[in-house]
Parts: C-alpha cells; sequence; structure tokens
C-alpha cells in the first residue's frame, strides 16, 4: 500500500479468445453464436495497432436498444466521458477488491460502441483505453457514422464517436441487438 491507497492490481490483457461476456448471455443458448459472430467479425482498431475488436452493422434493432439504455440512464457519451467514468469505476473495484482481500474475475461489464468515422489518433486513444481496462470492457466499432449515432439520441446533436454502456443487463441487451443470432446479421 502506498500512503493508505491499495496498490492497484495488473489488469489481464485483452483478448476476444477468452473474453467472458456477462452471465446472462453465457447462460443464454445464443451464448455460443454470439461468441462466434464476435470473433468471426473483427478487425484490428487501426492499421497501425494491435489491438483486434469485434465488428457490427448499424440497424434498426441497435437505435432501439440505445434509446432504452439512454432512458435507464446507463449510457455515457464521449471518449472523454468515458475514460473518466471507468477510470473511476476501477478505482472503486480496486479499493472493494483490497477490502475483501480477494480479485473479481474478469467479465465484460461495459461496452464501448465507436463509430467507423474516427481519425487514426481517436482509435489510438481507444486501443489505450482497451488495454488499461482489459477484459472487463468490450470496444466494438460500429459500421456507422458518428452522426448516424448521434441521431439516435434526442440531446445529441453533430457527432457522437463514442458510446458506452454501463450496466450488464443493458450490455446484454444491445449485444443481442447487434448480434441477433445469425453471424452474418
Amino acid at each position: 500500500m502506498l500512503g493508505g491507497m491499495p496498490e492497484p492490481q495488473p489488469t489481464p490483457a485483452y483478448s476476444l479468445e477468452s473474453l467472458r461476456l456477462p452471465k446472462s448471455i453465457e447462460n443464454d443458448p445464443k451464448g455460443p453464436a454470439l461468441h462466434a459472430a464476435l470473433r468471426a467479425r473483427s478487425e484490428k482498431l487501426w492499421s497501425g495497432g494491435a489491438v483486434v475488436v469485434p465488428t457490427a452493422s448499424f440497424g434498426s434493432s441497435l437505435a432501439v436498444a440505445l434509446e432504452g439504455v439512454q432512458r435507464e440512464g446507463h449510457l455515457v457519451r464521449g471518449l472523454e466521458a468515458v475514460e473518466k467514468a471507468l477510470d473511476r469505476e476501477a478505482r472503486g473495484l480496486s479499493l472493494a477488491d483490497a477490502r475483501s482481500g480477494t480479485q473479481r474475475g474478469a467479465r465484460v461489464s461495459r461496452l464501448v460502441l465507436v463509430s467507423d468515422d474516427g481519425t487514426e489518433r481517436f482509435y489510438r486513444q481507444v486501443e489505450r483505453l482497451v488495454c488499461k481496462q482489459g477484459p472487463r470492457l468490450l470496444v466494438i466499432r460500429v459500421k456507422a457514422a458518428s452522426s448516424q449515432l448521434a441521431g439516435v439520441l434526442p440531446q445529441a446533436s453533430g457527432v457522437v464517436r463514442a458510446l458506452m454502456i454501463e450496466h450488464k443487463d443493458s450490455v446484454a441487451r444491445v449485444l443481442l441487438a447487434l448480434y441477433p443470432g445469425d453471424p452474418e446479421a
């Protein structure tokens, strides 16, 4: 411990192969197909990057799911706000782990959707975030312009390149909207 603060635990490496989705998806009959779709439809986040993320199409089922998530208050808009929220949560998790004397399992509990029209600098920032947060964070690159993501949110206008879904049930609902069971959907 440094100055009364627990030392941060090392973050496990991010890997699509070892990704553990929320329990509700793992226990769902669609879970294996969703895992397969995440791995099959993936690519490097940016041309010079090392992190491979799933890709997905933008459609009406995603728009409806995002509208519901926003109504429930589980949506964070913008990469800076996402980073701040994740850092705050990581500090809280570290403190809770230190108090309990155990380290929690690495399971996806946050989902970040990024638009397909960001700059290389934007995607480098997203890659750093993925590496820092490890397997509790899943990033999906949505084949949509930032204006399409903004169009789903009533108060948003112009550009929305990053959205984070914060609650595990909301994460599961959005994942199932992105990959409804058909690996090529």
